[in-house]
């Protein structure tokens, strides 16, 4: 498939039926998440879910005089990140699609910033699962070292090329080289309803008699800002969201993907590509922000020389976007923000500290 996305841009590489431009809906999450039989098969899998989620809920720094900022800190799951939610759901998917079948029979195939792999690697280890990661050459050595020390394969897009060309090397790899499956966490219902039924569900308890004003989050897949902003509506339906993504590869970009460095797993594809699930819930959305990726970094230092807490590069986009909002807002108000991850070793020896 050949789409033309803007005057004169083509983008040449989708495929045809390219999930990455396909409608979505959101599912029914207990429907999409009912793994009962994938449990009762790989007890593994059932363990990792009993110790995901249940991270805190925390005030963090604000502006003075300005709104509450509460961030859900999401580096105390299992692997440490966001993405070990996903990454479970889409194992835990997978399986159930392969339904009786030897797991080692099974191989997938995954494009990811970073996270999801490290987290989807530990789960294809643990159940037998072949997984293969496809990854932009900005990752770090101690993550593909991780990876390959799983029995995982890697591949390595040139960072130049942009995430879009790692999203389609791995559809390039499921159908071109027979017997692989592909994850495709962009339009999988799963990523949505798990952001819905267990990171929603778990601020809206967490909030107790407090009501948010706002919901911020990095867009990435799009999964985490949907999914939680469909569990936070439920109850609050007059909550606004807000999607951050880095200045050099914002939303709907409409310029060619290009290899400006960004921070990691937040940015836009673009051709005009606007990630489905977010697509879908545009009207829910009150507006998007962008910041710039030195930005983010230098705030990863800054955050943490005021807290004494690690937060990765695109919880500080969160956070700063969050403190602009504050600053215009009542003491009364409250932020809702997402940590998804602690960041990397080798950016903390960067920053310094």
């Amino acid at each position: 498939m050949t789409a033309q996305t803007g005057p004169g841009l083509v983008d040449e590489s989708a495929p045809a039926g390219d999930q990455l431009q396909q409608p979505f809906s959101a599912a029914d999450p207990a429907a999409v998440l009912d793994f009962t039989e994938v449990h009762r098969s790989y007890p593994v899998l059932a363990d990792f879910r009993a110790r995901l989620g249940a991270t805190p809920l925390k005030e963090v720094p604000s502006v003075e005089g300005g709104a509450r900022i509460l961030a859900k800190c999401e580096w105390e799951n299992p692997i440490g990140s966001i993405k070990d939610r996903i990454a479970y759901a889409l194992m835990a998917d997978a399986l159930r699609t392969h339904g009786d079948g030897d797991p080692r029979d099974l191989r997938l195939v995954a494009y990811s910033g970073g996270d999801l792999a490290e987290a989807m690697s530990f789960l294809g280890m643990q159940t037998g699962v072949k997984t293969r990661f496809v990854l932009g050459s900005f990752v770090p050595k101690s993550l593909i070292d991780t990876l390959e020390g799983r029995g995982s394969l890697v591949d390595l897009v040139p960072k130049e090329l942009g995430f879009l060309r790692v999203i389609r090397r791995s559809q390039r790899i499921a159908v071109e080289e027979p017997g692989w499956t592909l994850v495709f966490q962009h339009s999988n219902p799963v990523n949505v309803a798990m952001h819905e039924q267990t990171t929603g569900a778990e601020i809206v308890t967490q909030l107790g008699e407090r009501r948010p004003d706002l919901w911020i989050a990095s867009i990435g897949s799009g999964g985490t800002l949907v999914g939680v902003l469909r569990a936070l509506r439920k109850r609050f339906p007059d909550v606004r969201a807000v999607g951050v993504t880095p200045e050099e590869a914002p939303y709907g970009n409409p310029e060619a993907p290009g290899g400006k460095p960004t921070y990691e797993g937040s940015g836009g594809h673009g051709f005009g590509i606007r990630q489905p699930f977010v697509k879908a819930h545009d009207e829910w959305i009150h507006e998007q922000r962008h910041v710039p990726t030195r930005r983010a970094l230098d705030a990863m230092g800054e955050f943490f020389d005021a807290t004494g807490m690690r937060i990765g590069s695109s919880a500080a986009a969160n956070w700063l976007i969050a403190k602009d909002y504050a600053a215009r807002m009542p003491p009364s108000a409250v932020v809702v923000t997402v940590f998804p991850c602690s960041g990397t070793p080798e950016q903390w020896v960067e920053l310094g500290r």
